[in-house]
């Protein structure tokens, strides 16, 4: 991470985090050294929301203005990653985020970004959009610009190794939805049906080794692979395909007690599938 960041020159990061677990595991503190070793001073933000929620988008986003910030990096999940593109986003709008999210067409600049994914699940390390939340209007809607891909992303199975199981399992669930409900586009191709079939074995396959050996790098690695192709477009199916997908965000925007809604979705597009 050092070697990328030196040959880019950055000279200040905005670090993104979400709770305590990327500093108790000491990723956060790996990469905070890298940082320093290339010479780029680091602003931190943390606290971001299970639902990342506006209001922090905009305060990130003052603090990149105020600080002078060139890079934003996630450290973390899909909450992580969706709300720094986000901010990426809105710390060179002259207005509050939710225009943008409101219309994305208003995406004209953003700061680069580099995430270090902790955990397979959403796919956001290598997809250009997020999903953000604003509790005023109680909506949940996305923010997708070709603007908003990440420069760079680092993806260590050493970093999900300390992920509990209950949130493998929830992960997993996230990147079988994401296939399943491409697969049952009908318009699909048969190298995209054969494409998708192969991942959907390969995480029920290394799911069920990570439960049983949570250390196992290999079977890691199969679930972050399985991960990062699953919104990318890699299986050449259409956007409407995600539509089941984004449904859930709009129908429960702002959960009380927010939980993983990935096992529910792979039962509810199996159920409007078959």
């Amino acid at each position: 991470m050092a070697d990328e960041l030196t040959s880019r020159r950055y000279k200040t990061a905005l670090v993104v985090t979400g709770g305590g677990s990327v500093r108790r595991n000491g990723e956060l503190d790996a990469v905070l050294k890298a940082l320093e070793a290339a010479g780029v001073r680091v602003v931190e933000f943390s606290g971001i929301e299970p639902n990342p929620r506006v209001t922090s988008v905009d305060r990130a986003a003052a603090l990149c203005r105020a600080e002078g910030v060139d890079l934003v990096v996630a450290v973390g999940g899909g909450l992580t990653m969706d709300a720094s593109k986000a901010i990426c986003a809105a710390a060179g709008h002259d207005g509050p985020a939710w225009d943008l999210v409101l219309d994305n067409s208003l995406v004209t600049d953003a700061l680069p970004l580099m995430t270090v994914n902790t955990i397979a699940a959403t796919g956001s390390e290598y997809d250009n959009g997020a999903v953000i939340s604003n509790i005023e209007t109680n909506e949940k809607l996305p923010l997708v610009s070709d603007l908003l891909w990440p420069v760079v992303s680092f993806i260590d199975p050493a970093y999900t190794i300390t992920v509990p199981a209950r949130q493998t399992v929830a992960g997993s669930c996230d990147i079988m939805s994401h296939y399943l409900e491409q697969y049952f586009v009908k318009d699909i191709s048969p190298v995209a049906e054969g494409l998708i079939e192969g991942i959907l074995r390969t995480v029920i396959r290394n799911t069920s080794v990570v439960l049983e050996n949570p250390a196992d790098l290999d079977a890691r690695s199969e679930l972050l692979w399985a991960s990062t192709l699953g919104c990318n477009g890699i299986d050449n199916t259409h956007f409407e395909a995600m539509a089941e997908h984004i449904e859930k965000h709009w129908f429960a925007p702002l959960e009380a007690f927010p939980v993983p809604f990935s096992r529910k979705d792979v039962v509810e597009v199996l159920k409007r599938s078959l």
